[in-house]
């Protein structure tokens, strides 16, 4: 009887023992991330956390850059540092109400700030070794690829609201073909677009619209198309399907206007001066501030004011063109005399300096020594596609052209395509999948 308690207590310490042999040589065999994977999450996965800021906010009614700032515990002499270091890149003095910021202090005070100046850009400040500095920034955006397509029905602003695709692509068309076509009486019911765009999404969840890459408008049946398309090196443009720059030598107006106030005439009563003479340009009414572009590309002849013009920009073009822009306010960052322009380009912001009763641009346009009017300007287009470059063109031209031919019109259904190709007709990486959004948005 005991030795049969005797053989079972063996056989229990035996089979106890071939067990722990076992486990101990499974725990051998593991792989470093199978070993890993039994630890605490927090041991293995732990990342330092980013630096909280000292102080963050958003500028409020009439806040100054000064009064945040001292509230955040800079000393004034900090403050009037910063405005003084980097008014070349940003001017705090002239900060608006929405802006936000974030501040980081320590024992020597400033360290850094960002202060954001629009959706896509931001000012970051820093103190390194006693020395400020300012540098402005884009916001890192994530950007894809979709498409938008709808049919005229009442007007293409209306068509865009009836299929919920974002008014902003409507300017952006508009834009694109406005010396193609008018869109107040060249469009007609049953017309048709298509487009491919960016959408750039923030880290933050904010989206954004981005260029138009390719788009197609058909009026009464005939197709105009327009690619975007690097023809000079950093410098994209919008050419047709001959690879024709869509964009003409001048523009047509100077800025996003509300209303023309006064038109080129021969003989027009002065507001100011109170007698009748001749007022050879255009008068754009627009509130102070608002951004004036070059109208086209060209050089500087003269940045600077007199008693009538007040501040004013005067621009050299090819082909015997001068233009001129009268009663800014300030000038645009690095505009003076001999500098080159490209169109587009802020060369100031209306004002109502010099002779003007109130917040305005007189824009000016003269052609071999002799005023014109600017809205009557028959214009020749801009620069083509170059020769050595049309062999890149014409390639992402049929891309684009069959991508655009593949989005169907007034259908909700997502759809897909691989264009390969960036607009410069280089590769762009990874293929892009635009979803189309013709009433999804």
């Amino acid at each position: 009887m005991k030795t049969d308690k005797f053989r079972s207590l063996l056989i229990i310490i035996g089979t106890l023992s071939v067990l722990i042999v076992l486990l101990l040589r499974s725990g051998a065999d593991r792989t470093e991330e199978e070993r890993i994977t039994v630890l605490s999450p927090d041991s293995v996965f732990e990342v330092p956390a980013s630096p909280e800021p000292t102080y963050a906010g958003t500028v409020g009614k009439n806040s100054s850059f000064f009064d945040l700032m001292l509230a955040c515990d800079l000393t004034p002499q900090e403050i009037k540092d910063i405005e003084r270091k980097t008014k070349s890149v940003y001017d705090f003095r002239r900060i608006y109400p929405g802006q936000e910021y974030e501040l980081y202090t320590g024992s020597e005070g400033l360290e850094k700030l960002t202060f954001a100046i629009s959706d896509e850009h931001f000012i970051e400040v820093v103190k390194n070794d006693g020395e400020i500095a300012a540098e402005r920034k884009e916001y890192p955006f994530d950007v894809v690829h979709r498409t938008a397509s709808g049919i005229i029905t009442h007007s293409l602003f209306v068509s865009l609201q009836e299929q919920k695709i974002p008014l902003e692509l409507g300017a952006k068309m508009s834009d694109i073909f406005a010396w193609d076509i008018d869109f107040f009486t060249d469009v007609h019911k049953n017309d048709y677009f298509r487009l491919i765009y960016e959408e750039k999404t923030r880290n933050d969840g904010l989206v954004k619209i981005g260029k138009i890459i390719a788009a197609e408008f058909n009026t009464r049946g005939e197709s105009h198309y327009a690619f975007l398309f690097e023809n000079e090196e950093g410098f994209a443009d919008y050419f047709d399907a001959e690879g024709k720059s869509l964009r003409k030598q001048l523009l047509k107006a100077p800025l996003s206007y509300s209303r023309i106030s006064s038109s080129f005439s021969r003989r027009r009563y002065h507001p100011v001066l109170h007698h009748y003479s001749p007022h050879l340009g255009i008068d754009y009414a627009a509130p102070a501030g608002t951004p004036v572009m070059a109208t086209g590309d060209g050089t500087v002849m003269t940045a600077t004011r007199n008693r009538a013009n007040g501040k004013y920009v005067k621009i050299r073009h090819n082909n015997n063109y001068i233009s001129y822009y009268l009663h800014l306010s300030r000038f645009g960052k690095g505009i003076k005399s001999g500098i080159k322009v490209k169109q587009g380009q802020i060369i100031g912001y209306v004002g109502s300096t010099g002779y003007a009763t109130g917040p305005h641009l007189d824009y000016r346009v003269k052609k071999n020594g002799r005023f014109v009017n600017p809205r009557s300007l028959k214009l020749p287009p801009a620069k083509p596609v170059s020769e050595e470059n049309m062999g890149a063109f014409a390639s992402l031209r049929e891309r684009f052209i069959v991508a655009l031919g593949g989005i169907p019109i007034n259908d909700l259904r997502t759809q897909h395509y691989v264009t390969g190709e960036g607009p410069s007709g280089g590769r762009s990486g990874e293929s892009e999948e635009p979803a189309h959004t013709s009433s999804s948005r």
